[in-house]
């Protein structure tokens, strides 16, 4: 389905999610390529998927684009999802860790017991955090810690200075 880009509208939470980065890659690819995959919006035209290919979109001037429309039970949660694959810097895995931790707490209660009733296992948020982002759960609580105790660091290891290991050791 087709429809104009002046009737999609981002999600205000990509941009709190996810630094800007580049769009000259994905700019030449739509202009000699065209559109590979469809702009993923919910019922009320905001997008889930497809944040970089619409601002690269409105700067080539394209009047409208593919479209596919999905309901999610949760959009914050699907954003992320669909960005699991992405190239990211520690402070996108930061952010997206915040806010999906938040959306766990909204699913499960913040200090609910959840080993009751004959579970075996906890709820370990920070494996499913982990997980629905694509990372280790150990290297995420590494990149929690570093921000916690040196967040400077973050700086260095998106820049390539320091590994998140090294970082952590600091």
């Amino acid at each position: 389905m087709k429809l104009k880009l002046s009737d999609l509208k981002p999600n205000p939470i990509n941009d709190a999610i996810y630094s800007s980065s580049d769009l000259t890659d994905l700019q030449n690819s739509l202009k000699y390529n065209g559109q590979l995959e469809p702009i993923v919006l919910n019922k009320k035209n905001v997008i889930i998927s497809g944040h970089r290919r619409y601002y690269s979109m409105k700067f080539l001037g394209w009047e409208e684009c593919d479209v596919r429309i999905t309901e999610y039970k949760n959009d914050i949660l699907a954003l992320i999802q669909h960005n699991q694959h992405r190239v990211k810097s520690v402070q996108d895995i930061l952010n997206e860790s915040k806010w999906l931790e938040k959306e766990y707490k909204k699913t499960i209660g913040q200090g609910k017991r959840n080993d009751i009733h004959n579970e075996k296992k906890k709820h370990k948020t920070i494996v499913e955090i982990a997980n629905k982002i694509g990372i280790g759960a150990t290297k995420l609580k590494q990149i929690k810690s570093i921000n916690n105790y040196e967040p400077e660091l973050l700086n260095d290891i998106d820049s390539g200075k320091l590994s998140i290991n090294k970082a952590y050791d600091l």
